[in-house]
């Protein structure tokens, strides 16, 4: 019984995931070629008219100089201001004057380019005529732009328009502009991988959403089915006394319970009229015997939480979050003013230390919070702090201002991560409980990758601040969420006895003094897990967009590059946790994985590129992705060198000690920068986080020589 409806659940989850895949997948490409076509058809014709207005404005110019006396082929300095004109406009190529021969007087940009004679150039006034191209021709030039997204070729086109210049109805010359082609390329390729990014992350929405549905409406009620038709068969006709289920298969076991209340309402009518009728005690005997063999006055009340409660409210905070992650430093350079007592290197870094400093702080007051007053009231009451700090953000005129708002959004953080995390660990059991953190883990990666991602989006298209109200919009949709789907009935304060809480010694209680005294613990906190959020920190959430935006990248472009970190953690941390458990090698995984952590670093130093940065931030994501499990279980495994310390302790300190890592990793670049330039400052840090790494191996590697030759 149990296994067919397992096998049914399953298969109703694959078939509706892969419906919803397809669906989604099908409508957005449609809406992508949509939207790239009409950006096509909407792109030349500005570009046309903006390239009119900057020739007239030189055509006024030379006339003007003209006008005055100065011979035409004598204008000093036209070159340099033809220049500094091709230079502000990325769309022009060139600009160039010329005489009437066709000989080029002046010019400026890249003249090179000019491959058709200056005759064969369109006149403006002609080209802005008709400012709508046909249909047909764009829808040809977005198939060019696929084939050459596939084929990677980017050949560079131009096309060439001029205006003359006249005197007294007198030609003595024309303006020619250079229009590129390949900056027409350029905004179809942002616009496409916006729109990537954004049909990626529609379904890790659609697939958390989906999740949520086919619990309530399919997998929940089919189980909760299957027990109540198991005990059905066996003669138990007990009544679950808040048994309300959604969807069709929810109201066929609400039926079928409504229909075991009926049976016990009758037996005990009848049994009620035989005492009351004062029948033989044979009779009274025997319907009791009759109730307890079938359970008719059985009446028990089944917890109504589950795990899945918290996923989307967890998710859709977690996601409003991560909004600011791609361009948080950027933002508080814009409002840096120069003072004696503070670097703008530092003060930019300032925000991210402040955050991860406040979680750490709170988080263990958060988990007696939530074991004192309940999970549902503290989510919501962590909702007051964070609003109230994007708001701050959202309209602050001074650096301080942002960073006070992100210390205060950070405690709102803390006890709404730990809320959830409270609310899932109290329904877990201790066979389930990694699979149920899993859960946990993954929606904060999941909401990581799509934050990160869509908020350098929306921060390239409205702005830094609008981004800081959209999240307090979408942080009162989680609180929102959380009313209606957190149960009341899952109280963190019960502790059931399995539990690691209600197992606890007083030697337990002394846990985080006891694991100072084991080295292998120490040594996995000092030498792996503080290195792996500095890097985190100071290189992805500090260092990758201040430099991108050096490099002249968009914040677009700087969302998409941040986000390709945890979709590498995504996908490959599962294949990392698989290897590892079969490797059983936990400290030498973690050693690797710093040492390529560090190695990665040492890309950066010399001159670098967007293409480096983003190879980087790749590698990174495989380094952590092979360090994130093993790293957990080897701060398991040393613990158990410290036997009265239990595993919810352990875990507690390995957070907390990352954190500290966290916040110490942009303020070390940060100092570094004041002193070095990016590459150099990366290349310290990669250094010396490999020799930490190789420091590491070899300590324990002796450490296992020296348990070998004892066992012996």
């Amino acid at each position: 019984m149990s296994n067919t409806t397992q096998g049914l659940a399953t298969f109703v989850n694959r078939r509706l995931f892969i419906i919803t895949l397809i669906s989604t997948f099908l409508a957005s490409l449609i809406s992508a070629v949509y939207a790239l076509t009409e950006f096509n058809m909407a792109l030349k014709p500005q570009l046309l008219q903006k390239a009119n207005l900057i020739a007239e404005e030189v055509q006024d110019d030379v006339r003007l100089a003209v006008g005055v006396g100065i011979p035409f082929g004598q204008i000093n300095g036209l070159d340099e201001y033809l220049e500094d004109l091709s230079e502000k406009y990325s769309e022009l190529t060139y600009i160039a004057v010329s005489n009437t021969a066709g000989d080029i007087v002046y010019q400026g940009g890249d003249i090179s380019q000019l491959v058709q004679p200056l005759s064969s150039h369109k006149t403006l006034f002609t080209a802005t005529e008709s400012v709508n191209p046909p249909v047909e021709s764009l829808l040809s030039g977005t198939a060019d732009f696929f084939r050459m997204l596939v084929s990677g070729s980017d050949a560079q086109s131009m096309e060439g328009y001029y205006l003359p210049l006249t005197q007294q109805e007198v030609r003595y010359g024309s303006v020619h502009i250079g229009l590129n082609d390949g900056y027409i390329r350029s905004q179809l390729t942002n616009v496409f991988f916006d729109l990537a990014i954004v049909l990626i992350a529609v379904l890790l929405v659609s697939f958390e959403l989906m999740m949520v549905l086919v619990m309530f409406y399919v997998s929940g009620p089919l189980q909760h089915s299957e027990k109540l038709l198991t005990r059905q068969a066996e003669g138990d006709f007990s009544v679950q006394q808040n048994q309300q289920q959604k969807g069709i298969i929810g109201f066929f076991v609400n039926r079928m319970n409504q229909d075991s209340r009926a049976i016990q309402n009758n037996f005990q009518q009848v049994y009620d009229r035989a005492i009351e009728q004062k029948d033989e005690p044979g009779t009274v005997e025997k319907l009791r015997q009759l109730a307890k063999r079938f359970s008719l006055q059985k009446v028990f009340t089944e917890s109504r939480g589950s795990i899945i409660d918290a996923r989307i409210p967890l998710f859709v905070f977690s996601f409003a979050e991560e909004l600011q992650k791609s361009f948080m430093p950027l933002f508080v350079a814009e409002y840096y003013q120069p003072n004696s007592w503070i670097s703008r290197d530092i003060m930019i870094g300032l925000p991210i230390s402040v955050f991860m400093g406040v979680i750490a702080i709170i988080t263990p007051f958060a988990g007696r919070w939530t074991d004192s007053y309940g999970c549902k009231r503290i989510f919501m009451f962590g909702l007051i702090p964070a609003i109230s700090g994007y708001l701050i953000c959202a309209f602050a005129n001074s650096a301080e201002a942002i960073i006070a708002g992100r210390g205060v959004t950070a405690a709102g953080y803390a006890v709404i991560t730990i809320s959830c995390q409270g609310y899932m660990a109290a329904l877990l059991t201790k066979e389930n409980r990694a699979k149920g953190m899993a859960v946990f883990v993954g929606v904060l990666m999941t909401a990581s990758m799509c934050g990160t991602a869509l908020g350098g989006i929306i921060a390239d298209r409205i702005g830094y601040q609008p981004v800081f109200v959209l999240a307090a919009m979408l942080a009162l949709v989680a609180g929102a969420l959380a009313w209606v789907m957190l149960c009341s009935e899952v109280g963190c304060s019960e502790k059931p006895a399995n539990t690691d809480k209600a197992a606890a010694t007083p030697e337990q209680a002394r846990g985080p003094k006891a694991l100072i005294r084991n080295y292998r613990f120490v040594g996995i906190i000092l030498f792996c897990a503080i290195p792996a959020k500095i890097i985190l920190t100071g290189f992805l959430y500090y260092f990758v967009p201040v430099y991108l935006i050096t490099l002249d990248a968009t914040q677009a472009e700087i969302g998409r590059i941040m986000m390709i970190y945890a979709l590498i953690i995504i996908f490959l941390g599962p294949t990392a946790s698989h290897i590892a458990d079969r490797s059983k090698h936990m400290i030498d995984l973690v050693v690797f994985g710093t040492v390529l952590s560090g190695a990665v670093l040492l890309l950066l130093n010399g001159d670098a590129d967007v293409l480096t940065v983003l190879i980087s931030v790749i590698l990174m994501g495989m380094a952590h992705a092979i360090i994130k499990a093993p790293l957990i279980a080897a701060a398991l495994e040393a613990a158990e060198y410290t036997p009265d310390v239990g595993r919810t302790t352990v875990l507690g300190v390995l957070r907390t000690c990352e954190r500290i890592g966290s916040v110490i990793g942009p303020l070390l670049v940060a100092a570094l920068l004041v002193f070095y330039d990016y590459g150099a400052a990366m290349a310290i840090i990669g250094v010396g986080i490999i020799g930490i790494g190789c420091f590491t191996g070899v300590y324990f590697r002796r450490m296992r020589r020296r348990e070998a030759k004892a066992c012996a």
